[in-house]
């Protein structure tokens, strides 16, 4: 006797228990990249090693920057800001001059310097309580 059989035809329950799973991977990974992109996102605060008060207020998107830079209580806009991944860079106006600034993001901090300065002139950042 010849026996045909066939393919199990997907259930109400199947259907459901895989739009649960696929919808549940793919909140977990788009709150992990909206995350990682909130985390540059704020105010962070510090000083340079010469006593400068600096604040950095940032909004950070996937690859963009923008926000403003203040030292010592004189604001400059940012602009070319891009970031990838952890780092990030951005130019800002300081007295007559643009600056170059390059940074990346360590948990709770932030380390950034003036790109003619390099590392050297690191100034960590911490985010601002407030």
């Amino acid at each position: 006797m010849l026996s045909v059989h066939r393919a199990k035809t997907p259930t109400h329950g199947d259907i459901t228990l895989k739009t649960i799973l696929t919808t549940t991977t793919l909140t977990i990974v788009l709150t992990a990249v909206l995350h990682a992109q909130a985390t540059l996102t704020g105010k962070w605060e510090g000083k340079t090693k010469n006593g400068f008060q600096i604040v950095l207020d940032l909004t950070a998107t996937e690859t963009a920057l923008a926000g403003t830079l203040t030292r010592e209580g004189q604001p400059a806009k940012i602009t070319d800001g891009k970031v990838s991944k952890k780092s990030f860079t951005f130019k800002a106006l300081l007295g007559d001059q643009v600056e170059g600034f390059t940074g990346g993001l360590d948990g709770d901090q932030i380390t950034v310097w003036m790109d003619r300065q390099g590392p050297v002139g690191t100034v960590i950042l911490k985010r601002a309580t407030k």
